[in-house]
Protein backbone atom coordinates (compact mmCIF):
# COMPACT_ATOMS: atom_id res chain seq x y z
CA UNK A 1 0.00 0.00 0.00
CA UNK A 2 1.42 3.25 -0.82
CA UNK A 3 1.08 6.43 1.33
CA UNK A 4 1.46 10.01 0.24
CA UNK A 5 4.23 12.19 2.10
CA UNK A 6 3.15 14.17 5.39
CA UNK A 7 5.10 16.73 4.65
CA UNK A 8 3.52 20.15 3.78
CA UNK A 9 4.47 22.05 0.48
CA UNK A 10 6.17 25.96 0.45
CA UNK A 11 2.47 26.64 -0.46
CA UNK A 12 0.87 24.50 2.56
CA UNK A 13 -0.51 21.49 0.23
CA UNK A 14 0.42 17.72 1.02
CA UNK A 15 3.64 16.65 -0.75
CA UNK A 16 2.53 14.32 -3.76
CA UNK A 17 5.58 12.09 -3.42
CA UNK A 18 4.96 8.57 -1.84
CA UNK A 19 6.98 6.64 1.78
CA UNK A 20 5.73 3.58 1.18
CA UNK A 21 4.70 1.97 4.59
CA UNK A 22 2.89 4.36 6.58
CA UNK A 23 4.08 2.33 9.47
CA UNK A 24 8.26 2.82 8.58
CA UNK A 25 8.21 6.30 6.89
CA UNK A 26 6.37 9.44 7.26
CA UNK A 27 8.85 11.39 4.59
CA UNK A 28 9.29 10.93 0.87
CA UNK A 29 13.18 11.04 0.25
CA UNK A 30 13.18 15.13 -0.64
CA UNK A 31 11.86 15.95 2.78
CA UNK A 32 14.04 13.65 4.42
CA UNK A 33 16.89 14.81 2.93
CA UNK A 34 15.98 18.22 3.75
CA UNK A 35 15.54 17.18 7.44
CA UNK A 36 18.61 15.18 7.73
CA UNK A 37 20.36 18.10 6.59
CA UNK A 38 18.44 20.63 9.33
CA UNK A 39 16.46 22.13 7.64
CA UNK A 40 12.63 23.18 9.04
CA UNK A 41 10.12 20.24 7.67
CA UNK A 42 6.47 21.84 8.04
CA UNK A 43 3.79 18.76 8.41
CA UNK A 44 1.11 18.70 6.29
CA UNK A 45 -1.65 20.88 7.87
CA UNK A 46 -5.39 19.71 9.33
CA UNK A 47 -8.08 19.77 6.75
CA UNK A 48 -10.93 22.57 7.51
CA UNK A 49 -13.63 20.49 5.72
CA UNK A 50 -14.06 16.72 5.31
CA UNK A 51 -16.50 15.65 2.63
CA UNK A 52 -17.39 11.78 3.36
CA UNK A 53 -18.96 10.56 -0.53
CA UNK A 54 -20.32 7.32 -0.67
CA UNK A 55 -22.23 5.15 -3.52
CA UNK A 56 -26.13 4.72 -2.87
CA UNK A 57 -28.57 1.87 -4.18
CA UNK A 58 -32.21 2.92 -5.18
CA UNK A 59 -33.22 1.66 -2.14
CA UNK A 60 -31.39 3.68 0.21
CA UNK A 61 -31.51 6.96 -2.02
CA UNK A 62 -35.41 7.09 -1.87
CA UNK A 63 -35.02 6.13 2.04
CA UNK A 64 -33.18 9.23 2.68
CA UNK A 65 -35.14 11.38 0.24
CA UNK A 66 -38.23 10.66 2.44
CA UNK A 67 -35.94 11.83 5.70
CA UNK A 68 -35.68 15.32 3.96
CA UNK A 69 -32.27 14.62 2.57
CA UNK A 70 -32.24 16.95 -0.52
CA UNK A 71 -30.79 16.29 -3.82
CA UNK A 72 -28.33 18.73 -5.98
CA UNK A 73 -27.39 18.61 -9.30
CA UNK A 74 -23.56 20.04 -9.36
CA UNK A 75 -22.40 21.66 -12.54
CA UNK A 76 -19.75 18.94 -13.66
CA UNK A 77 -18.01 21.21 -16.72
CA UNK A 78 -17.54 23.96 -13.92
CA UNK A 79 -16.67 22.29 -11.14
CA UNK A 80 -13.79 20.04 -13.83
CA UNK A 81 -12.80 23.20 -14.70
CA UNK A 82 -12.05 24.48 -11.18
CA UNK A 83 -10.22 21.30 -10.29
CA UNK A 84 -7.66 22.12 -13.39
CA UNK A 85 -7.56 25.81 -12.78
CA UNK A 86 -6.59 24.33 -8.86
CA UNK A 87 -4.11 22.13 -10.12
CA UNK A 88 -2.34 24.44 -12.02
CA UNK A 89 -2.00 27.25 -9.54
CA UNK A 90 0.03 25.04 -7.33
CA UNK A 91 1.89 23.72 -10.23
CA UNK A 92 0.39 20.32 -10.67
CA UNK A 93 -0.70 18.22 -13.68
CA UNK A 94 -4.52 17.80 -13.06
CA UNK A 95 -4.58 14.53 -14.90
CA UNK A 96 -1.35 12.72 -13.96
CA UNK A 97 -3.49 10.45 -10.82
CA UNK A 98 -6.93 10.38 -12.96
CA UNK A 99 -6.55 10.63 -16.68
CA UNK A 100 -10.24 11.06 -16.93
CA UNK A 101 -10.96 13.26 -13.73
CA UNK A 102 -8.96 16.90 -13.06
CA UNK A 103 -7.26 16.37 -9.48
CA UNK A 104 -5.24 19.23 -7.16
CA UNK A 105 -4.65 16.97 -4.40
CA UNK A 106 -2.99 13.68 -3.84
CA UNK A 107 -4.58 10.48 -2.71
CA UNK A 108 -3.22 9.68 0.53
CA UNK A 109 -3.08 5.86 -0.03
CA UNK A 110 -1.94 6.02 -3.48
CA UNK A 111 -3.98 5.16 -6.91
CA UNK A 112 -5.57 1.93 -5.37
CA UNK A 113 -6.95 3.07 -2.07
CA UNK A 114 -7.67 0.77 0.88
CA UNK A 115 -9.54 -2.44 0.57
CA UNK A 116 -11.78 -3.85 3.22
CA UNK A 117 -12.04 -0.94 5.68
CA UNK A 118 -13.97 -0.34 8.75
CA UNK A 119 -15.24 3.01 8.93
CA UNK A 120 -17.11 3.38 12.25
CA UNK A 121 -14.12 4.40 13.80
CA UNK A 122 -13.43 7.21 11.04
CA UNK A 123 -17.08 8.56 12.04
CA UNK A 124 -16.56 8.43 15.34
CA UNK A 125 -12.76 10.75 14.74
CA UNK A 126 -14.86 12.84 12.56
CA UNK A 127 -17.03 13.91 14.95
CA UNK A 128 -15.18 14.11 18.11
CA UNK A 129 -13.42 17.10 15.16
CA UNK A 130 -15.51 18.50 13.19
CA UNK A 131 -19.75 19.60 12.78
CA UNK A 132 -22.01 17.73 10.30
CA UNK A 133 -22.88 21.37 8.65
CA UNK A 134 -24.55 19.55 5.41
CA UNK A 135 -25.95 16.04 4.16
CA UNK A 136 -26.93 15.91 0.38
CA UNK A 137 -27.56 13.50 -2.31
CA UNK A 138 -25.79 14.11 -6.28
CA UNK A 139 -25.56 12.10 -9.11
CA UNK A 140 -22.18 10.54 -10.61
CA UNK A 141 -21.13 9.33 -13.58
CA UNK A 142 -19.39 5.62 -13.16
CA UNK A 143 -18.59 4.65 -16.93
CA UNK A 144 -21.65 4.97 -18.92
CA UNK A 145 -24.09 4.80 -16.15
CA UNK A 146 -25.35 7.46 -13.54
CA UNK A 147 -25.23 6.67 -10.04
CA UNK A 148 -26.31 8.50 -6.98
CA UNK A 149 -23.40 9.50 -3.82
CA UNK A 150 -24.49 10.80 -0.98
CA UNK A 151 -22.07 13.67 0.52
CA UNK A 152 -22.07 14.65 4.29
CA UNK A 153 -19.95 17.97 5.10
CA UNK A 154 -17.65 17.57 8.01
CA UNK A 155 -16.66 21.27 8.95
CA UNK A 156 -14.99 23.49 11.68
CA UNK A 157 -16.94 26.59 12.65
CA UNK A 158 -20.22 25.56 10.42
CA UNK A 159 -23.74 25.86 12.04
CA UNK A 160 -24.82 22.02 12.44
CA UNK A 161 -27.67 20.57 10.66
CA UNK A 162 -31.43 20.33 12.09
CA UNK A 163 -32.05 17.08 10.32
CA UNK A 164 -31.26 14.63 13.30
CA UNK A 165 -33.10 11.60 12.04
CA UNK A 166 -31.58 11.66 8.90
CA UNK A 167 -27.94 12.14 10.47
CA UNK A 168 -28.62 9.40 12.73
CA UNK A 169 -29.98 6.66 9.93
CA UNK A 170 -27.06 7.98 7.71
CA UNK A 171 -24.72 7.36 10.21
CA UNK A 172 -25.97 3.95 11.05
CA UNK A 173 -26.19 3.06 7.33
CA UNK A 174 -22.29 4.30 7.39
CA UNK A 175 -21.25 2.72 10.54
CA UNK A 176 -22.88 -1.17 10.34
CA UNK A 177 -20.67 -1.77 6.86
CA UNK A 178 -17.22 -3.10 5.86
CA UNK A 179 -16.72 -0.87 2.51
CA UNK A 180 -14.80 -3.00 -0.59
CA UNK A 181 -13.21 -0.20 -1.50
CA UNK A 182 -11.83 3.40 0.12
CA UNK A 183 -10.05 6.18 -1.19
CA UNK A 184 -8.64 9.55 0.80
CA UNK A 185 -7.93 12.84 -1.25
CA UNK A 186 -6.00 15.68 0.40
CA UNK A 187 -6.55 19.07 -1.46
CA UNK A 188 -4.36 22.08 -1.38
CA UNK A 189 -5.68 24.98 0.56
CA UNK A 190 -8.39 27.24 -1.52
CA UNK A 191 -8.92 30.46 -1.92
CA UNK A 192 -10.01 31.71 1.08
CA UNK A 193 -7.33 28.87 2.48
CA UNK A 194 -9.80 26.48 3.81
CA UNK A 195 -8.34 22.81 3.47
CA UNK A 196 -10.47 20.14 1.97
CA UNK A 197 -10.26 16.38 2.20
CA UNK A 198 -12.71 14.16 0.65
CA UNK A 199 -13.04 10.49 1.76
CA UNK A 200 -14.87 8.12 -0.79
CA UNK A 201 -16.09 4.63 -0.36
CA UNK A 202 -17.99 1.95 -2.48
CA UNK A 203 -18.70 -1.56 -2.34
CA UNK A 204 -20.49 -1.81 1.30
CA UNK A 205 -21.08 -5.27 2.54
CA UNK A 206 -23.16 -5.89 5.65
CA UNK A 207 -21.74 -9.61 6.48
CA UNK A 208 -18.19 -8.93 6.03
CA UNK A 209 -15.57 -8.53 8.25
CA UNK A 210 -13.43 -5.61 8.06
CA UNK A 211 -9.28 -6.02 7.46
CA UNK A 212 -8.15 -2.47 8.25
CA UNK A 213 -9.72 0.72 10.14
CA UNK A 214 -9.18 4.41 8.84
CA UNK A 215 -8.52 6.34 11.42
CA UNK A 216 -8.40 10.61 10.94
CA UNK A 217 -4.85 10.59 12.61
CA UNK A 218 -4.42 14.22 12.98
CA UNK A 219 -5.23 15.33 9.84
CA UNK A 220 -2.90 13.06 7.94
CA UNK A 221 -5.04 9.79 7.80
CA UNK A 222 -3.72 6.37 8.79
CA UNK A 223 -5.06 2.69 8.82
CA UNK A 224 -4.40 0.28 11.17
CA UNK A 225 -5.77 -3.57 11.88
CA UNK A 226 -9.45 -4.29 12.61
CA UNK A 227 -9.85 -6.08 16.03
CA UNK A 228 -13.16 -7.43 16.00
CA UNK A 229 -15.31 -5.89 19.54
CA UNK A 230 -16.02 -7.89 22.57
CA UNK A 231 -19.51 -8.55 23.16
CA UNK A 232 -20.50 -8.00 26.77
CA UNK A 233 -23.40 -10.72 27.88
Amino acid sequence: MQYACTAATERNARCRHWVGDQRAKVFCSLHQQRKDAGEAVEIAPKPDVALYKFNLNGKWRDKLLELGIPEKDPDFGAKEAKHVAHAQQFGREAYAIRKEVADSGVPVFGKEGIQNVSLYETLQDLLAEYEVVDIHIRPRRDGTRWISVLVINFSHGGRSISNQPALDTTLEFLSSSCWGFCHVWANPPQDDGRIVHTINSSHREVDKQPELVLRLNGGLWSTEPYVEPELDY
